[in-house]
C-alpha cells in the first residue's frame, strides 16, 4: 500500500501552506495530524473495494459517502476519489489552519461534525462480514498477495500506535481512559502479521488452505480497523455517543476470539490447523526458506490467553514465554536451530488451535483427552519445547547486550547478590545453592579483571579482553535472572536451567583463561613491570605548533588595518585547527592587551541566542554583574551598550549558518576604534557573509615540516626525537594527510607505545593511504588501541552535546554509577576514574579546558566535534549508547533492539523520552542534555515541568543512571527503581518521601530547586540513614529534623563523601551528623545557633574532610572552632570574625590550600592580623566584600601563596607590602576596590617583575574608580606593565 510517501507529501504541503501565512501553532499541527489519521484509514478501506466482503460490510458506501461530503464543499468529484479527498482536505485545512480560532462557522468545526455524523450513520448498520471465503481469495501470484495483507496490517498498527501515544486531553486524537485494551489489540495485530509472514515464508507452493488463511487474516484486520475508525478517537469526550465500555466490548470481541465463523462449517481454528499441518509437512523441504528471510522469527501462537484447565497451565505458560521472546528476537546466531524452532512453533500452534475445538466439545478437558484427540504424547513433547524456550529466552536477552562494558559491573553484581539474598530470601531460597556457586566463581575472577585493567599492554591483551567481556555479559544475565525470579516474571524451571547454563559457561571461561595461563602470566608481569600506571601526569596541550605565517598575518589584521570594525573569518574542514588557531590569537598577550574588552562564545550546530549573549556578557562585565533573569533582547542591548565606548575583541567560534551572524551582529557596535571580531566556521559561505573589510581566510593544510613538528611535540614534549625514529616518524606524519587532528590522534597512539623502530613501523604499515582525508579512520585507530576499560569511558562522551564544556566531577560520578570503574583495594573509585580520564587526555582524545590551580587536576573538559561524532556513531554500533534528537527519524518501533534495549540513552527533549519509554525496559541509563538556555527564567519555567515522567519511569526497571539535571522538573522521586545508582533532577516539593530508602543502591542523589522559588528548608526523612551506599548527596537547604535518639541508633554512612547543603540549627545536631558520616570529604552547610546564651564548641570534622563551605543563617558568630587536619579548601560566608578566631582556626588547618572569605565582618576594629606560619600551605586567598580596613601580615605568613584575589573590598587601606617578597606569587586580581589598593597592587607588580624577574606574575585590575575613569587592565607583558604602572602611579600621586 504505497501511500506513506503520498501522505508525507500531503502533510508537508499542509505545513508549508500554513507556515507561509503564520507559524504553525500546536492547534494547527493537531488538526493536520488528525486529518492524516483519518486519511490513512480511508486509504486502507479504498484498497479493499475489490473484495466481496468490503461491499458487504459497507466499504463502498463509505467511499461514496465521502465523495458526497466533498460535493457539499462545491468541488467536482474526480475519477480518483482518494486523490479528490486529499485535494479537498488540503485546500480546506490550509484555509482553516490560518485561523484556528474562528467562530462557529469555522470550516474545520463543520468538517469534523460532518465526519462524525457520517461515522454514526455507518456504525448503526455495520456488522462483521460473513461471506464465502472462496469469493475473497488472496493469491500469492496476484497483486493482492500476502505482502498486501501485511502492509494492510502495518497501516492499521501505525494508526493505532498514534492513539496510544497521545496523552494530551486537548488533542483531537486523545482517547480518554486506560489504553490497555488498545495496546493488547496492537499486540495481537502484530502477532497476526507475524503469522502471515511465517506462513508465506514457509509455503513452497500456493495452496487453497493458505489463501483462505490470508483472506481470513485480512478480514480480521479490516474488521478491527473499522471498529477503531468508527468509534475512536472521540475528540476529547465531545460528540461522544458511544460509551467507552461499549468500545472496550467491541475490542474484546476481537481479543477473545468470539467471532469464530466467517462462513458455515469453516471455523477460524480449522483454517489455522489446516495451514499448520500443511506447514509441518514442508519443514524438512524448506530448510533454506526459514524465518530469517523476514528478518525476525515469527510465531503463529498469536492468541494464547485461553482458559485452559489447570493441567495445561504449564503448557500455556511456556507458549506465552515463547511468544513474548520470539517476536522481538533478531536471528543472529540461531541459524543452526531454525529447523528445530520451526517444528516447535508449528507444533505449538497445532496444540493451541486444536485445543479450541476440544474445549468447545468438552468443558473439563484433561491431559488424557488432549493426547487422545491429537495423537500427541504431550509430556514428552513438552520437554523439547522447554529446551527451545530456554534457548530462545537466553538468545533474546544476549543479542541485545551492549558489546562494550564497564569492568566494574562485577563489583556491582557481587554487592547486589548479597543484598538480594538478604532482602528476598523467600523468593530466592530455591536458588540458594546456585547463587552461592555463581558468587564464588565471580569472586575468583576478580583478580583476573584487575589484571585486565592494570596491565593493558600484556601480550595476551586480546584474549584477556575477550574473556573479560564474556564475564561481564554473564554478570548482566545473572542480574536479569535474579530479578525475574524475585518478580516472578519467569517460571522456576526456566530460571533453574538458565543459572545452570551460566555456571557452565563461567566454568568454560575460567578454563580458557587457565589454559593460556593468563592469570599467572599477567600477574607476574604486573609485579615485574611498574611502568604502566592507571594515572598519567596531567599535561596541557594548548601550545600551537605550525601556521606561523598565518598567525603573523592574522595578528597584523587584528592590531592594524582599518579603523572601523573588522571581522576576521577563518574557515576550513574539520580537524584543521581553526578553533586552536583562533584561541591562540585571542589569548596572545600582544593581541589582547590592546583591547579594553575581550569576550568569546562557542556557537555549534544547535545553539541558544540567550546563552551566547550571556557568555559574552560574563567575559565583558564579570559573572557577578550578569542579570540572567532578563530577556535575551534586554541582555543583547546590555552587551551592545557595554561594548559601545570600548575597543573590543570578540571570538565567535564554530558558526554553522548565516542566521547566527544576523542574530549577533547588532550587539557589536562600530565606532571606528579598531574593534575586531574573530569568527571560525566550516563553511566558506558563512565566512564570506560575515566579512566586512578583510577577506575570509581559508585555513590551509599543514606542510610536511609543520606536520613533523606537531607530531614530535605531541609525542616527545620538550625533548627531541631520536635519529633512529625520525625517518619513520616523518613517514607517519606525511601519511596523516597534513591534517592537524589526524597528527594529534596518531601522536596519542605513538605516545603509548615503546619508542622502538619496530613499533613505529607497525603503526606506519597499518595507517595506509586511505587516512589522508579521513579523520574518522584515525579516530578509529586510536579507539582500537584503547584498553577495554577505557573504551566505555570514551564512548560515554557521546551522551554530551557538541561544543559543551563537561564538568569532570559530574562525569566521574556518572562513570562510577555506570560501573565503568573497576575497584582496586586501597584506592577510591574517584581517584581511579581520574586516572582513566588523564589517560584519555594523554592520548589527545579529550581536551582539558580548565585545571585546578591548587592541585593541577582537570576540572572541565570537552571533545573535538570529530571525536564526539565518532563516539556517538560507534556507541550506537556497539549497542552501547543511542543519542535521540528531537527530530530523530528512527522511531522505537523500527529499532532492531527496541524491545529489550540495554544501551544507554541520551535525549535532548522530554517528549522523546516519553515516546521511547515503552520500548526500553532494559535500558541502563538515561541522560537528558539541555541544548538550549542553561539559565532559564521565570518566563519559560512552566514549559520545563514534565510530570508525565511519573507515568513512564516504571518502564525503565533496570535503570541505574537517571540524569535529568538540565531543565526538567519532576513531581515525584522514582522509588520503585531499585537498581538506580545516580539520580539528578529539579524538584519543587518541600519534602522528600520516606520511601526514598527503597532506592537502596543509590550512590548519587542530586536534587535542585528552581532559581525563582522562595528559599525554604527541604525536609529529609529519617529513612535516608538507611541508604548506606550513598556517596554524594546534593540537596538545596535540607534538614533532617530527626530526633537525636533515632539518629544515634541509625547506621553510619561510611560511603558518604559529599554532603550539600545541610542546615544545622544546633551545634549538637552538627556533631551527631558528623559522627554518622566519618568519611566525609566535602561538606557544604548552613549553621545557626539557637542556644541562649550562645556557647562555644570545638567541632571535630571527619579526618578525611578536604572541602568545607560554611554559610551563616541568622547569628553572625560561628559557635564552634573548626578542627579538620586534612582540610584543603575553606569558604566562610556572612560571619563576623576576628583575628583571634582566624588564628585559632588556622592552627587546626595546616594543610589548607584555598581560603575564601565572603562578606565577612571583622568586628569593631575591622582589622585582621596574620602572624608567621599560620598558613604554610595556602596557595589561593580570596577576600570578597569584606568590612576589612587594616590588614597586617607577617613576612612569612603565606610562604607558598600563588593567587590573591580582592573583590569589593572598598574600605581596605592597602595590600600589605610583604606580598612583594612572596616568590611563589603568580597572580593578583583586584576588582571594585579603592585607589590605594590599586596603588599597592601596582607596586607589588613592579617589584615582582622588575626586581625579582618573576615573569610568571600577572596582575588584573577590573573596574576600579580613578578620577571618574573606568579601568580594566590585564598586565602581564613587562613593557606594557612598566608603561601602565608609570602612567597610573602618576595619576594617583
Amino acid at each position: 500500500m504505497n501511500f506513506n510517501n503520498e501522505l508525507s507529501d500531503l502533510k508537508n504541503r499542509f505545513l508549508f501552506r500554513t507556515l507561509r501565512a503564520q507559524k504553525c501553532s500546536d492547534v494547527a499541527r493537531d488538526r493536520i495530524d488528525f486529518f492524516i489519521w483519518e486519511l490513512k484509514f480511508l486509504n486502507c478501506f479504498l484498497h479493499l473495494q475489490s473484495f466481496a466482503f468490503a461491499s458487504e460490510c459497507g466499504m463502498l458506501d463509505i467511499s461514496q459517502k465521502m465523495i458526497e461530503i466533498c460535493k457539499r464543499f462545491n468541488t467536482p468529484p474526480p475519477h480518483n476519489s482518494f486523490a479528490y479527498w486529499k485535494e479537498v482536505i488540503c485546500k480546506r485545512l490550509c484555509a482553516i489552519s490560518i485561523q484556528p480560532d474562528a467562530s462557529s462557522d469555522d470550516g474545520f468545526a463543520c468538517w469534523k461534525k460532518v465526519i462524525w455524523k457520517t461515522k454514526q450513520e455507518f456504525r448503526a448498520k455495520y456488522s462483521f462480514p460473513k461471506t464465502l471465503l472462496a469469493d475473497n481469495k488472496v493469491y500469492d501470484d496476484d497483486d493482492t498477495n500476502p505482502k498486501f495483507v501485511m502492509e494492510f496490517i502495518d497501516a492499521v498498527v501505525g494508526n493505532l500506535n498514534v492513539l496510544v501515544k497521545i496523552n494530551d486531553p486537548s488533542s483531537l486524537l486523545f482517547v480518554p481512559g486506560p489504553k490497555e485494551q488498545i495496546e493488547q489489540v496492537l499486540k495481537e495485530l502484530k502477532l497476526l502479521r507475524f503469522f502471515v509472514c511465517f506462513v508465506s515464508n514457509k509455503c513452497i507452493e500456493p495452496q487453497y488452505q493458505h489463501t483462505t488463511f490470508y483472506t481470513h487474516a485480512l478480514i480480521e484486520a479490516s474488521h478491527i480497523a473499522m471498529v477503531v475508525w468508527l468509534n475512536l478517537p472521540i475528540y476529547g469526550n465531545r460528540n461522544q455517543d458511544l460509551a467507552s465500555s461499549e468500545v472496550s466490548c467491541l475490542l474484546s470481541d476481537f481479543m477473545e476470539m468470539k467471532i469464530k465463523s466467517i462462513q458455515p462449517d469453516i471455523s477460524r481454528n480449522n483454517i489455522y490447523i489446516d495451514v499448520l499441518r500443511a506447514l509441518k509437512s514442508t519443514i524438512p523441504q524448506a530448510q533454506d526458506k526459514h524465518a530469517a528471510e523476514s528478518g525476525i522469527v515469527e510465531t503463529p501462537t498469536h492468541n494464547l490467553m485461553v482458559g485452559l484447565s489447570d493441567q495445561m497451565a504449564n503448557l500455556q505458560e511456556m507458549l506465552c514465554l515463547l511468544r513474548d521472546n520470539l517476536i522481538h528476537l533478531p536471528i543472529l546466531d540461531l541459524e543452526f536451530h531454525l529447523q528445530d524452532m520451526d517444528s516447535v512453533i508449528v507444533d505449538a500452534g497445532l496444540l493451541i488451535y486444536s485445543l479450541y475445538d476440544i474445549k468447545g466439545q468438552k468443558e473439563d478437558t484433561t491431559l488424557e483427552d488432549i493426547n487422545q484427540a491429537l495423537g500427541f504424547d504431550l509430556p514428552r513433547n513438552i520437554e523439547p519445547i522447554k529446551a527451545m524456550i530456554n534457548l530462545v529466552m537466553q538468545k533474546a536477552f544476549q543479542c541485545n547486550l551492549p558489546r562494550i562494558h564497564g569492568l566494574g559491573y562485577v563489583d556491582f553484581l557481587l554487592k547486589n547478590l548479597k543484598d538480594f539474598q538478604g532482602r528476598y530470601s523467600d523468593s530466592l531460597d530455591f536458588l540458594k545453592n546456585q547463587l552461592q556457586v555463581i558468587q564464588t566463581e565471580f569472586e575468583s575472577l576478580q583478580p583476573f579483571l584487575k589484571v585486565v585493567v592494570e596491565e593493558p599492554h600484556n601480550k595476551l591483551k586480546t584474549l584477556n579482553e575477550d574473556c573479560a567481556t564474556q564475564i561481564i555479559r554473564k554478570a548482566y544475565e545473572v542480574e536479569y535472572v535474579v530479578d525475574a525470579c524475585i518478580n516472578k516474571e519467569v517460571p522456576q524451571w526456566c530460571i533453574e536451567r538458565w543459572l545452570l547454563d551460566i555456571i557452565e559457561e563461567i566454568t568454560c571461561i575460567k578454563a580458557k583463561i587457565q589454559e593460556k595461563n593468563t592469570v599467572e602470566d599477567t600477574m607476574k608481569t604486573v609485579i615485574a613491570r611498574t611502568s604502566s600506571k592507571l594515572a598519567r601526569t596531567p599535561r596541557m596541550n594548548e601550545e600551537i605548533v605550525g601556521f606561523e605565517d598565518v598567525i603573523e598575518n592574522l595578528r597584523k589584521k587584528l592590531l592594524n588595518g582599518t579603523k572601523g570594525q573588522d571581522v576576521i573569518s577563518i574557515h576550513g574542514m574539520p580537524g584543521l585547527g581553526k578553533t586552536t588557531l583562533a584561541n591562540s590569537l585571542y589569548s596572545d598577550r600582544s593581541v589582547f592587551s590592546q583591547f579594553d574588552i575581550c569576550a568569546q562564545c562557542c556557537v555549534s550546530q544547535v545553539y541558544s541566542y540567550k546563552d551566547l549573549i550571556l557568555a559574552l556578557l560574563r567575559d565583558a562585565i564579570g559573572e557577578g554583574s550578569v542579570r540572567r533573569e532578563l530577556h535575551a533582547n534586554e541582555l543583547a542591548d546590555m552587551l551592545r551598550k557595554t561594548l559601545l565606548p570600548r575597543r573590543y575583541l570578540i571570538l565567535v567560534d564554530d558558526v554553522w549558518e548565516n542566521s547566527v551572524w544576523d542574530d549577533l551582529r547588532g550587539c557589536f557596535p562600530d565606532v571606528n576604534n579598531r574593534s575586531r571580531i574573530i569568527l571560525t566556521t566550516r563553511h566558506h559561505e558563512v565566512a564570506k557573509y560575515a566579512s566586512v573589510h578583510s577577506d575570509p581566510l581559508h585555513l590551509r593544510m599543514f606542510d610536511e615540516v609543520e606536520s613533523w613538528k606537531l607530531l614530535e611535540k605531541k609525542v616527545f614534549g620538550e625533548e627531541s626525537c631520536s635519529p633512529l625514529l625520525k625517518n619513520v616518524g616523518l613517514r607517519i606524519a606525511k601519511m596523516c594527510g597534513q591534517l592537524p587532528l589526524s597528527i594529534v590522534l596518531v601522536a596519542g597512539i605513538l605516545s603509548e607505545m615503546e619508542k622502538e623502530v619496530e613499533c613505529w613501523e607497525q603503526v606506519a604499515n597499518n595507517l595506509g593511504s586511505y587516512i589522508h582525508n579521513d579523520s574518522r579512520a584515525i579516530v578509529d585507530k586510536s579507539y582500537h588501541v584503547l584498553p577495554c576499560h577505557l573504551k566505555s569511558c570514551f564512548l560515554y562522551f557521546g551522551a554530551f552535546l557538541e561544543d559543551r564544556v563537561i564538568d569532570i566531577s559530574r562525569l566521574i560520578r556518572l562513570w562510577i554509577s555506570e560501573a565503568f570503574i573497576k575497584s582496586s583495594e586501597g584506592r577510591r573509585l574517584e581517584d581511579i576514574a581520574e586516572g582513566y580520564l588523564e589517560n584519555l587526555i594523554g592520548r589527545n582524545l579529550v581536551m582539558v579546558t580548565q585545571r585546578s590551580i591548587s592541585d593541577g587536576k582537570a576540572k572541565e573538559c570537552r571533545l573535538h566535534d570529530v571525536l564526539l561524532d565518532f563516539c556517538k556513531e560507534r556507541a550506537a554500533e556497539e549497542n552501547f549508547l543511542l543519542w535521540i534528537n528531537r527530530d530523530q527519524i528512527t522511531k522505537p518501533s523500527s529499532c532492531v533492539y527496541s524491545h529489550k534495549q540495554h544501551a544507554h540513552l541520551a535525549f535532548t527533549e522530554m517528549h522523546n523520552l516519553v515516546e521511547w519509554s515503552a520500548s526500553c525496559s532494559f535500558v541502563g541509563s538515561v541522560v537528558l542534555s539541555n541544548k538550549y538556555d542553561s539559565y532559564f527564567s521565570t518566563r519559560d519555567i512552566s514549559s520545563l515541568h514534565d510530570f508525565s515522567i511519573s507515568r513512564i519511569l516504571p518502564n525503565f526497571k533496570f535503570l541505574k543512571v537517571l540524569d535529568l539535571e538540565h531543565r526538567v522538573f519532576i513531581d515525584f522521586i522514582p522509588t520503585e527503581l531499585v537498581y538506580l545508582k545516580y539520580f539528578s533532577a529539579h524538584i519543587e516539593q518541600n519534602s522528600i518521601p520516606s520511601s526514598i530508602s527503597n532506592l537502596w543502591n543509590l550512590e548519587t542523589l542530586i536534587l535542585k530547586s528552581p532559581i525563582y522559588a522562595l528559599r525554604c528548608t527541604l525536609l529529609l526523612p529519617s529513612t535516608v540513614w538507611d541508604m548506606v551506599k550513598l556517596r554524594h548527596l546534593y540537596i538545596p537547604d535540607f534538614s533532617t529534623r530527626i530526633e537525636a535518639a533515632l539518629l544515634e541508633n541509625s547506621a553510619k554512612l561510611y560511603n558518604l563523601e559529599t554532603l550539600s547543603t545541610l542546615y544545622f540549627s544546633r551545634v549538637e545536631d552538627a556533631e551527631l551528623m558528623l559522627r554518622k558520616t566519618p568519611n566525609l570529604r566535602k561538606l557544604i552547610c548552613e549553621v545557626e545557633c539557637l542556644e541562649y546564651p550562645p556557647q562555644y564548641h570545638v567541632l571535630n570534622f571527619p579526618i578525611r574532610l578536604e572541602i568545607l563551605k560554611l554559610y551563616r543563617s541568622k547569628f553572625k558568630t560561628i559557635p564552634f572552632c573548626i578542627s579538620a587536619p586534612n582540610l584543603k579548601y575553606l569558604k566562610l560566608c556572612g560571619f563576623s570574625l576576628d583575628s583571634q578566631y582566624l588564628s585559632e582556626t588556622a592552627d587546626h588547618l595546616k594543610h589548607l590550600e584555598v581560603l575564601i572569605l565572603y562578606k565577612v565582618e571583622f568586628g569593631d576594629h575591622r582589622e585582621w592580623k596574620v602572624s608567621n606560619g599560620k598558613f604554610p600551605q595556602l596557595k589561593i586567598l580570596k577576600l570578597e566584600y569584606l568590612s576589612l580596613v587594616k590588614w597586617i601580615v607577617a613576612d612569612d605568613a603565606f610562604p607558598n601563596l600563588e593567587q590573591l584575589v580582592l573583590r569589593g573590598c572598598q574600605d581596605l587601606m592597602e595590600i600589605p607590602s610583604c606580598f612583594m617578597d612572596i616568590l611563589s606569587l603568580k597572580y593578583i586580581g583586584v576588582e571594585y576596590c579603592n585607589e590605594s589598593v590599586v596603588k599597592s597592587a601596582l607596586n607589588i607588580q613592579e617589584t615582582q617583575v622588575e626586581d625579582y624577574q618573576n615573569t610568571n606574575f600577572k596582575l588584573v585590575l577590573i573596574e576600579f574608580s580613578l578620577q571618574k575613569k573606568a579601568w580594566k587592565l590585564n598586565l602581564t607583558d613587562a613593557e606594557d606593565m612598566h608603561n601602565a604602572v608609570k602612567n597610573i602611579l602618576a595619576e594617583i600621586r
